[in-house]
């Protein structure tokens, strides 16, 4: 077996050199870590605002499709569908919309102006709100005000003799 080598000058300056680096390292990735975490649950909490505009949504068109003008009632009947009209529906949005009780992370929830009954006899109603990010919510408000987010839904009420 050999002897091991003895330490040179340059040996030791080359591993007086090295030291930091990892820590370096080590704080870098821990980082980059961090980013993905907070892309992570940020990108969640728009995904679930959005699930939650959309329950209002169908909510909100349900209760319209079920509203019965009686002027339209009245003087044109019953045929199969329940009928409707856009400032109905419109209407019925708005007075469920205020009993609604937004979760925290919605603000600024609105109907839209595609809101109505295209047909007679479908409701759709638009609605958007702001949401409100957990971790990155500073950095998006400075640059856009937030995340805005629409959503769209449709029903329709059958009538069955």
């Amino acid at each position: 077996m050999s002897a091991p080598q003895p330490m040179t000058a340059r040996s030791r300056t080359r591993r007086a050199d090295d030291g930091g680096q990892i820590l370096l390292l080590a704080l870098g990735y821990t980082m980059l870590a961090f980013a993905l975490v907070a892309v992570a649950v940020d990108a969640t909490a728009v995904h679930l605002a959005r699930t939650e505009l959309l329950d209002a949504a169908d909510a909100a068109a349900l209760d319209a499709a079920d509203a019965v003008d009686p002027a339209d009632v009245y003087a044109g009947g019953l045929g199969a569908d329940v009928p409707l009209t856009g400032e109905g529906v419109r209407t019925q949005a708005e007075t469920y919309l205020s009993t609604y009780d937004p979760p925290s992370r919605l603000t600024g929830i609105r109907l839209l102006d595609g809101s109505g009954s295209p047909d007679g006899a479908t409701a759709v109603v638009e609605l958007s709100g702001t949401v409100r990010l957990p971790i990155a919510a500073p950095v998006v408000a400075s640059f856009a005000g937030g995340i805005t987010v629409t959503v769209r839904s449709t029903a329709r009420a059958r009538l069955r003799p």
